[in-house]
This record gives C-alpha cells, structure tokens and sequence, in this order.
C-alpha cells in the first residue's frame, strides 16, 4: 500500500464514523416495522424554520438537527430516552453539524478536491451496508428519511473536503514530534519512589468518618517521623501501608508527572534521590508518605506514536476554535 492509499483510508474512516449513524438507523427501522410503530420510543419535534446556530450568514435549522438526531431515535428503538439524554445527543450532533461546515468552508478556500469517484465510493459502500446488513433498499432508507441521492452525495461530499482538510492540516511529522520532545524534555522525565498510604476507605471501600480521618493522619505523622529518623522505608510500608503497593515495601515504579495527582506529583517531583518529602501528603486516597528512589528520561521512541497523536489532537483543537472564530460560529442556547 502506498502513502496516498494509506492517507486515503485515514480519511474514508474518519467519513465512516459519521455514516455508522446511517447503518444503525437501517436496523432500529426495520425492527420498529415489525413492531408496527412509526416512531421509535423517543422522540422530539423540532421545526423546521428554527434557527439552532449560525455561520456566517448560513443557519443551521431544525430541519438540519432533525436529520441527525432521527438516526439516534431509531438506533435506540424501543428505549426511552431521557429528557436530558436527548438534550445531550442534540448537543453532540449540533457541534458536529458546525465543524463539517465550518471544515467544508475552509476546505473549499484552500482548493481541496475529492473526486466524483470517491463520493460514488462512499455513496455505494453506504447503501450496500444498509441493504446487506438491514435489508432495506435504497429507496425504502432515502423515502424513509426524507432525503434523496443527491442530498446525501452532498453530505459524503462536505465529509470528505472536511476530513481530507483536517488530516492534512494536522499532520505530524517524527521530525516535528523530536523537535517538540528535544525542547521539552522535562516533561517526559520519570521518576520512581515508594509510599506509604494511610487510607482514608474502610475494608468495604466506603468513606471513613471525620474523627478517624484526624486520626489516620496522626498515624501518617508517626510513620512520617519514623522514616526520617531513618527506619527502613520498605518495612514501614510492609508494616503500615493501606496501598497493593505494601508487600513490595511500596514500590510504585516509574511514573511521569501526570500519571499521579497533582498534590503527589508536586511532592514526589521535589525531591532527591533517596530524600523523603519532610510533610504528610494528602489526597483523596488518604495520607501518603513519599520517598523518590531513582529518576530517568523517557527515550523518544517510547513516547514517539503517543506524542504525535498529543501534538495532532492540539492542532486539531486550535484550528476548530480559529475557524469558530474566523467564521462567525453563533451556537444558540
């Protein structure tokens, strides 16, 4: 396979996980035939001259809105659906109904073409998985739904100019990703350490009173003071540790900055080599007491595929919020 047949299948996933909708209304309709409704068992009316968000001068309506939340409607069939759950789901299609516009907008400025070939692709690969998987024809889905050939080649279309737009526009090289990791190197720095944990959870994992939540933290002082007149660390955990990590004197391993709580991290990542943080730590888990024992760099290539996916997504983000912005995007309450 080579690189633009690789890129092209990038794309035709990230097109295909907005027409999964379509797939699963075929199924919901057809069980909700045999049932004899014409509505599955949520529902909501939405007019059609109700404007929900703006782009520029363009609105998007209910009848726009109606046109992906039928497909959430039918995939849950015979379940109801809260109030609030629908609400939500509006929501969700709402922002995807703006960022295809929006993509398609830019799309369209920066000359991105997709060929008829590819919408035909797309548009036969639609049908056929409704037809093989729902046994609804074409006509019974189009007729269904309210839409037609040409409507939905035009949503396939804006699909394919948005996606096409946003891989290149995102795309990440290793060099661009060794660049990022040689400026920012501290960040990918592990460190290991033990603990001590005074748990805050009783055997049944429920919330301990207030009362012994003073007391767990006096004892969390005493292990404290032990360590730091130097008893050895790894017995104390075996002896007073609440935490899994107890039978291995506490031992968590290497863990970066972000993989704790910050109030651990910011202790943990204070301290030396063999040094004890000189104060009790709390967290929701109960009261820690913290002992660094070794540090190291990550190597880029253990952190290379889950920083260019990090530094992808950050694009990604930054350009929806720029084209919100350079587009005038009004989403109403």
């Amino acid at each position: 396979m080579d690189e633009n047949e690789k890129k092209e299948r990038k794309i035709m996933k990230k097109v295909a996980l907005v027409f999964a909708l379509i797939g699963v209304i075929g199924g919901a309709f057809y069980g909700g035939m045999e049932y004899g409704r014409l509505l599955p068992a949520s529902h909501r009316y939405y007019s059609n001259s109700q404007v929900y968000a703006t782009i520029d001068d363009e609105e998007i309506t209910g009848e726009d809105l109606k046109t992906v939340m039928e497909p959430i409607f039918y995939s849950n069939g015979l379940q109801k659906l809260s109030d609030s759950e629908i609400s939500s789901y509006e929501s969700t299609m709402l922002q995807y109904l703006v960022n295809m516009e929006v993509l398609y907008k830019e799309a369209e400025e920066n000359n991105v073409e997709v060929t008829d070939d590819q919408v035909q692709q797309n548009y036969d690969q639609t049908i056929s998985s409704i037809n093989s998987e729902y046994n609804l024809t074409e006509e019974e889905y189009l007729d269904k739904f309210d839409l037609t050939e040409e409507k939905l080649k035009e949503r396939i279309k804006k699909e394919l100019m948005g996606a096409t737009y946003l891989e290149n526009y995102s795309n990440v090289s290793e060099e661009e990703a060794k660049n990022y990791y040689e400026k920012n190197k501290d960040d990918y720095k592990q460190i290991r350490a033990s603990h001590i944990l005074i748990s805050n959870y009783d055997s049944d994992n429920k919330e301990v009173s207030d009362e012994q939540k003073e007391k767990n933290k006096k004892t969390a002082e005493e292990v404290l003071k032990l360590a730091l007149d130097g008893e050895d660390f790894s017995q104390l955990a075996k002896e007073f540790s609440d935490d899994s990590s107890a039978s291995s004197g506490g031992d968590l391993g290497y863990f970066t900055e972000d993989d704790m709580v910050s109030s651990f991290s910011k202790a943990a990542f204070s301290l030396e080599d063999g040094e004890i943080y000189s104060e009790v730590v709390e967290t929701t888990s109960g009261y820690h007491i913290i002992k660094k024992t070794g540090e190291k760099e990550q190597d880029f290539d253990d952190v290379k595929d889950d920083l260019i996916t990090t530094l992808k997504n950050t694009k990604q983000t930054t350009l929806m919020q720029d084209l919100y912005s350079k587009y005038n995007v009004d989403v109403k309450n």
